[in-house]
């Protein structure tokens, strides 16, 4: 078995909110990044929710760190958003990050906040 080794991450790192609304539940993620010599590099990802230490929150943000940890391992964004499914809400907002990644580093935030389902019916954005 070879060795993998996980992207060190700094102490200070560029970030962006985005703000999107998954199943009506209001939730904030931030996707840190880093600049390297191919660009722009994802290196983790944090959802949370305005009820901090619900249910929800704690688990939203034990994905996050599983994410978190592939991006440092050197899985992309792309196998990550096709692995964890849309009907989850952590799937759908990796998604979400996924589909959107160039407006998310520019700052191009849309007018309404993003609307998802975990529903399979519900899966284009309102």
């Amino acid at each position: 078995m070879t060795e993998v080794a996980r992207f060190q991450t700094p102490n200070r790192m560029y970030s962006h909110n985005v703000r999107i609304t998954v199943d009506e539940n209001p939730l904030n993620a931030i996707l840190d990044y880093v600049f390297d010599k191919n660009g722009i590099l994802p290196v983790a990802v944090w959802i949370k929710t305005k009820k901090s230490e619900s249910t929800l929150d704690r688990e939203l943000r034990s994905s996050s760190k599983a994410v978190s940890l592939l991006l440092q391992y050197g899985c992309p964004l792309k196998d990550i958003s096709d692995t964890f499914t849309r009907d989850s809400i952590i799937g759908s907002v990796i998604w979400y990050i996924n589909k959107n990644i160039e407006d998310i580093l520019s700052g191009n935030q849309p007018d309404k906040t993003p609307n998802l389902s975990t529903q399979p019916t519900g899966y284009t954005i309102k």
